[in-house]
């Protein structure tokens, strides 16, 4: 075991306590997330013998992680808290509701439409002082409530930023598409991304039923 110097050890023990204090977000809150992505919009069906005649960079599409793993792996290596997540459905909720009518999706559209919503809410929270505002998140769930958005001492490495996002989704997204889908989730939703404590409070209070509260 390599030890640091003395005036590193302070740093290095801080950074190992944060890391060791992230909890994954609740199971049901990870499920209804992959459901709301999932229902955000149709994906675009395509016969077997279209799909045979597409160019083979198009037919040979990357398999991705099934999604609710692809959740629980983002949220859980990116310290991100049961008040983001909500954040982030309150995006896709807004987002659904500008779809053009008749709008499909391909083979990755949950996976980016999850991505996006969860960038988008965790920088909205960083810049509004998000753990000013902890009296949003039930009760039932506090055991769950990241470490990273509960401590004054918030690090750095608790924001998702778009590098940090690309690191995260080892190689399925480069990081000149997380920017493009981030532009263009933005515009999906008007850039309308304000949202208040009493916004999730009622989100909560609508889906109880399905958060099991």
């Amino acid at each position: 075991m390599i030890h640091s110097n003395n005036n590193k050890m302070p740093c290095s023990n801080k950074n190992e306590q944060s890391i060791e204090r992230i909890i994954p977000l609740p199971s049901v809150l990870i499920d209804f997330i992959a459901m709301t992505v999932c229902d955000l919009i149709p994906p675009r069906k395509m016969s077997s013998r279209r799909r045979q005649s597409l160019p083979i960079n198009l037919s040979q599409q990357p398999i991705l992680p099934e999604l609710v793993y692809f959740i629980q792996k983002i949220t859980f290596q990116g310290g991100i808290d049961c008040r983001t997540a909500l954040v982030a459905l309150i995006y896709l909720n807004r987002a659904k509701s500008n779809l053009p009518k008749g709008a499909v999706g391909g083979h990755d559209t949950c996976h980016r439409m999850f991505l996006a919503s969860i960038l988008i809410a965790s920088k909205f929270l960083r810049d509004n002082h998000c753990n000013k505002h902890i009296i949003s998140i039930p009760s039932t769930w506090s055991h769950y409530y990241s470490y990273y958005y509960c401590s004054s001492t918030t690090t750095t490495s608790s924001i998702l930023t778009n590098r940090h996002l690309t690191n995260l989704c080892g190689g399925f997204f480069l990081l000149h598409e997380i920017n493009q889908l981030e532009r263009a989730f933005l515009k999906l939703l008007n850039y309308q991304c304000w949202v208040n404590d009493q916004d999730i409070q009622n989100f909560i209070l609508e889906h109880r039923v399905d958060f099991s509260l």
